[in-house]
């Protein structure tokens, strides 16, 4: 939706080709008139203007004046200018300052509406999508860091990511690594920081280690790191030469020889940041590779050694050995369950229903759905009473939801809590639809209280505090009809309630109606009823 506002001195200037635009739905526009410049000069001080359409000689502020002033505000606003006169110099000047379009006003409406047209098409072309990627690809080259320790940070939290998503995620991030490949894992750690030190300072140190890694290391590996924390930095390496399709004797030997590598380097990288920037580094590393799919499981693990027992010292060197079989599958499964309950808790706060459902199954049916069960309702009940999520008002008996011996089996119990969910669910959507209603209510409401005023959607949008794009898309949505329409109808219609009392004055009928004059009110009238107000009158008294 565009915001096009109308400005001449003259009332049935503005008032007609409000009227014109406002009957053309499909340009998507909404239409605001000003009756001066200093009056269209406030309007754009407080909302964005996309277009003007502007009389370009009025008295106080002439048409010149005021797209100077429009270009200060909002350079990209689009002016069109309107002249009684065909006055070559002021076309020329028009033209020169940016003017979209310079109409007689004796041309027509449609040339009005051809030049509103041109200047919607002149929009969109400034915001081509093309040109919209081309500059958030420029901007992403600046931003790449961030966004790959965003990725990283995800992948360590328990995102399940595919590895045919990871490898569009590697290409797309720039990430130097092979997503083919697994890779070794190294959390480091700053044992300590000076008191007071400004998160410039502190970043700025962790920046350092960062780069004192890179110089020793970039020789034999790929490697990318990333800032965890205010404490933890992340480091993910692998092979330079090292292919997926290397034989497995040749992948053995390299990591074999990577791995000690990675070792030795990182006693000398603590040595290094020790020296250079005064800090105490401790560390420590995987002894194996690891697949992408598994990176937060180890990382859990790798970060628990830094937090226990000898990992509380300083200035230490730990390599971390590879659980058995049965203890991984533990571990993988508990990290994996904490990650579903977390996105699970997600889904039901951002009323996600067909992910939730589906997290649900795979949580009542893997091998301790009984746990998990447990988990899932005491989550409900924790997100209910934090108001995240609503407690539905029914005859529900949610005793027998955090009972399941109430039940008779255990199939009648998970059956109830898969009810359950679906009431919650109905019952958010129940409350956006009443909520919509409410503020349509209250749109309807304002009209009706103050159909002699003005009535644009801004107005009409900061009086219920609410964007004025989502408004006039939920009022469609809900009424079949925009504001404006609505507005223009609901005039009509009280008009013709106004007029079948012969004692009031058709001039006070108008301007109780909200037109601003007689004459604006008898084009739009017979307009809509073929008829003049006075005829009108005289058919209903007559009946």
């Amino acid at each position: 939706m565009y915001r096009l506002l109308i400005v001449d001195n003259e009332d049935y200037v503005v008032e007609g080709l409000m009227n014109v635009f406002h009957q053309l739905t499909h340009l998507d526009l909404e239409v605001i008139g000003a009756y001066s410049g200093k009056e269209a000069l406030e309007r754009l001080r407080k909302t964005k203007i996309d277009i003007v359409v502007s009389d370009i000689r009025m008295p106080g502020m002439d048409g010149m004046t005021l797209q100077h002033e429009i270009c200060r505000f909002w350079p990209s606003c689009q002016m069109i200018f309107l002249s009684g006169f065909n006055d070559f110099d002021y076309v020329q000047k028009a033209i020169r300052k940016g003017a979209v379009d310079y109409v007689l006003k004796t041309d027509g409406d449609e040339v009005v509406i051809a030049a509103v047209e041109k200047a919607i098409q002149k929009l969109e072309a400034s915001i081509e999508i093309e040109q919209l990627i081309a500059k958030s690809k420029s901007q992403m080259q600046m931003a790449m860091v961030v966004m790959q320790r965003d990725f990283f940070s995800n992948l360590l939290q328990g995102d399940r990511i595919g590895e045919s998503f990871i490898a569009t995620q590697f290409e797309d991030l720039q990430i130097p690594l092979k997503p083919k490949l697994p890779a070794l894992q190294v959390v480091g750690r700053v044992d300590e920081w000076a008191d007071g030190i400004s998160y410039y300072d502190r970043y700025l140190l962790m920046y350092s280690i960062q780069n004192i890694a890179s110089e020793y290391l970039d020789t034999t590996v790929e490697e990318v790191s990333f800032v965890y924390d205010r404490f933890n930095l992340i480091w993910f390496i692998q092979p330079k030469e090292l292919q997926p399709s290397s034989l497995d004797r040749i992948q053995e030997d390299t990591w074999s020889t990577v791995s000690r590598f990675v070792l030795g380097t990182f006693e000398r990288i603590q040595m290094a940041c020790k020296e250079l920037i005064k800090l105490k580094l401790s560390v420590v590393l995987a002894d194996r590779p690891i697949e992408w799919e598994h990176s937060a499981r180890k990382f859990a693990e790798l970060k628990s050694k830094l937090a226990w027992g000898l990992g509380s010292g300083q200035e230490l060197l730990i390599v971390d050995r590879e659980e058995t079989d049965q203890d991984t599958s533990i571990l993988m499964s508990t990290q994996d369950t904490v990650h579903r309950l977390n996105r699970l808790g997600q889904c039901l706060e951002n009323n996600l229903k067909a992910e939730f459902m589906e997290i649900l199954r795979e949580l009542l049916s893997d091998g301790a759905y009984e746990k998990n069960y447990y988990m899932i309702v005491s989550l409900i009940f924790s997100l209910q009473r934090e108001g995240r999520a609503p407690s539905v008002d029914t005859s529900l008996e949610w005793s027998r939801l955090a009972r399941p011996n109430l039940h008779e089996t255990w199939d009648e119990a998970v059956g109830y809590l898969y009810h359950c969910a679906e009431l919650i669910f109905d019952d958010k959507d129940r409350i956006l639809h009443e909520e919509e209603d409410e503020l349509v209510g209250k749109v309807k409401k304002l009209i009706t209280d103050n159909l002699a005023n003005e009535l644009s959607l801004t107005v009409i949008a900061e009086s219920v505090k609410h964007n004025s794009s989502y408004l006039s898309r939920l009022f469609k949505q809900k009424n079949g009809i925009g504001v404006s329409e609505y507005i223009s109808d609901y005039r009509i219609q009280k008009t013709k309630e106004m007029l079948t009392d012969p004692n009031r004055k058709i001039n006070d009928i108008a301007a109780a109606a909200g037109f601003a004059s007689v004459q604006y009110f008898y084009r739009v009238f017979k307009k809509a009823t073929r008829m003049t107000p006075q005829e009108f009158r005289d058919q209903s008294v007559g009946k």
